[in-house]
């Protein structure tokens, strides 16, 4: 008999490895056996049944729902928190704090780290935990919404999270919506705005929002869309945003006449970078569903109460 086949030796190798806790390498050397062996003999001990592990959810619901919306969209990571029934600032600010440690593991030191404007992001800048020598880089994909400020800019988030890292940080000082293309076509001549926007499609990472076609958009409220031009995309077939992308209901990025005179970086300029979104609320079930639906965020972080209406 093999002696990988030995229940008792089994038993014995598992016990070292699980509860007294020492490393393959570790148990190679006091049982004078291989660590390919020691490997192989743990998933053959599972494969049996005489291994079972058990994960001790702190909150089993927000765990179960995360997986369900992760299976129905494909999408490789989900992460739900419970923030009751909070909803506008009040929601955005709670989800924010409860996610606030994922930040660390989402963004990895010394990447170059894209940002879109929005609510969310912006609360997330503020409330990470102050982190030194991370070498982290910071750069707006699209430019101001409008000429009035607001504290959800690109640019402005990238000066919050560049402050609480030590890192540094790039400025688009350009309109996200212009007058017209031919606006944009004069602008990208120009070269610290073009110089800003290749830095953005060479993120490793890029943070984003899920805009839905509403009143309450940060586009809208902003100044840079009126209502009547987002009668207009709804028209032509866009139910959301995300980046600088319009796109329909199965998460098709789609051709609009406003999304042609957009200063930024759209979804599939950052394609090759890491898309962390992060969105809750009622009002963008749809718009966030057709994100999840065309897999266009490798992770997705949301509220326990949105995830539920996904699946």
């Amino acid at each position: 008999m093999k002696v990988s086949d030995n229940t008792k030796f089994m038993l014995k190798v598992c016990e070292m490895f699980y509860i007294d806790g020492k490393s393959q390498k570790e148990i190679s050397g006091v049982l004078d056996i291989s660590r390919p062996q020691i490997s192989r003999i743990i998933a053959k001990a599972k494969e049996r049944g005489l291994v079972s592990i058990k994960l001790n959810y702190q909150n089993f619901e927000e765990n179960e729902v995360q997986r369900l919306v992760a299976e129905k969209y494909g999408i490789p990571e989900v992460y739900v928190y419970d923030i009751g029934k909070l909803s506008g600032s009040e929601g955005i600010h709670k989800l924010a704090e409860a996610s606030k440690e994922l930040f660390n593991i989402v963004v990895k030191n010394n990447e170059q780290v894209g940002i879109m404007a929005g609510r969310t992001i912006e609360s997330l800048s503020h409330v990470i935990e102050k982190s030194r020598n991370r070498g982290l880089v910071f750069i707006p994909l699209c430019g101001v919404l409008s000429s009035s400020g607001n504290s959800w800019y690109a640019n402005n988030i990238c000066q919050n999270f560049a402050a609480k890292t030590n890192g540094r940080y790039f400025l688009l000082n350009a309109p996200n919506y212009l007058s017209n293309k031919d606006t944009k076509k004069l602008l990208l001549g120009e070269k610290t705005i073009t110089d800003v926007l290749d830095k953005g499609q060479k993120c490793d990472v890029v943070l984003v929002g899920i805009g839905s076609l509403s009143a309450q958009s940060t586009g809208v409220l902003a100044g840079g869309l009126s209502e009547q031009e987002l009668e207009v995309l709804r028209s032509e077939g866009a139910v959301a945003n995300i980046c600088c992308s319009y796109i329909n209901g199965e998460g098709k990025v789609i051709e609009t006449s406003i999304g042609n005179r957009i200063l930024g970086q759209s979804i599939e300029d950052v394609s090759k970078s890491r898309k962390v979104g992060i969105a809750m609320g009622q009002e963008k079930t749809e718009a966030i569903k057709a994100v999840l639906k065309g897999k266009l965020v490798d992770v997705f972080i949301t509220s326990l109460d949105t995830a539920k209406r996904l699946i």
